[in-house]
């Protein structure tokens, strides 16, 4: 995957849709490249969620952002495959700062994610509690 540090070609359209991304801490992708508006260093566990959605667009990636624009349950079902897909990875690739080996701390992980999945950045679809559930279910990690 390519990672650029610059705004995504289509984040007029993501706000049009009543998405709120922080520019500070969101990534984008789009095809094999990830957008990276604020420049960071890039952590593991968020490019295993991004090459889940270039896995999702295929080769098509411009016909995958206009439905996932426009259908919210598409979007849903796609970003929750990424969360779990970071779940599993931050769960079964623990390291020194992030040592995920303990229910609670797993379930502090969990509860982020879902906060996210919840949240502004995806215009507030679900609740957290039912995010929280469907990425602990997807990502098949158990307590």
């Amino acid at each position: 995957m390519k990672i650029v540090n610059e705004k995504p070609p289509m984040l007029e359209k993501i706000l049009g849709v009543g998405m709120n991304p922080n520019l500070d801490n969101v990534i984008f992708t789009y095809g094999d490249t990830i957008y990276n508006p604020s420049g960071r260093d890039i952590p593991e566990y968020l490019i295993e969620h991004e090459s889940v959605h270039t896995k999702q667009q295929g080769n098509d990636p411009d016909g995958w952002w206009e439905r996932y624009l426009r259908d919210t349950y598409f979007r849903l079902e796609q970003e929750t495959a990424g969360y779990a897909a970071q779940f599993r990875f931050m769960c079964n690739h623990p390291d020194k700062r992030l040592s995920v080996t303990d229910r609670e701390k797993r379930h502090r992980i969990l509860m982020d994610l879902g906060q996210s999945l919840s949240g502004p950045t995806y215009g507030q679809m679900i609740g957290l509690s039912y995010a929280m559930q469907q990425i602990k279910k997807l990502s098949g990690v158990k307590p």
